[in-house]
């Protein structure tokens, strides 16, 4: 009779002990999402920006284009030179060495550019609370447009 008690005992406490396991993963979850792990994206500002735009207007895209510019007709200059006496096949493998590096001068040139803007953005995230700035054609509803902010911020720093 004693045995059948004791195994009793052992379920009961067994019971008891994966209740209260339940109990404190549940306690657990609940905490994780007051904390941050549920609300987060329900709370978080989110901001737009009309990169193309500003990216126009960015102050050192003028030169930047000039400097393209000048790259590609230099490139094309020397194509002509080097090519009057290629046949058909080395033609188009010299076309392909200035086309890539005209890509790498158009890397080089708009890159510290690129750089601004995305600096820009940060800023005026930060100093207006966002916690993401994404691209104005990736949203279809809602954020905080800050693309005249930016602008303004790129300006401000080139002063």
């Amino acid at each position: 009779m004693m045995e059948f008690a004791h195994k009793k005992n052992v379920k009961v406490i067994s019971l008891a002990i994966a209740a209260l396991m339940v109990i404190g993963v549940f306690v657990l979850a609940i905490q994780g999402r007051n904390l941050g792990g549920g609300d987060a994206t329900m709370n978080s500002a989110i901001g737009k920006v009309n990169y193309n735009q500003v990216m126009a207007s960015a102050p050192g895209l003028a030169d930047a284009q000039t400097q393209l510019q000048q790259a590609a007709e230099d490139s094309r200059k020397e194509f002509e030179e080097k090519s009057k006496d290629m046949n058909d096949a080395d033609k188009q493998k010299l076309a392909q060495e200035y086309q890539k590096k005209l890509q790498d001068k158009q890397k080089e040139v708009l890159e510290p550019v690129k750089k601004e803007v995305d600096d820009a953005i940060v800023a005026v995230g930060k100093t207006k609370g966002l916690t993401v700035v994404v691209n104005q054609g990736a949203v279809v509803y809602g954020g905080v447009d800050v693309t005249t902010d930016v602008q303004a911020q790129l300006k401000k720093a080139k002063k």
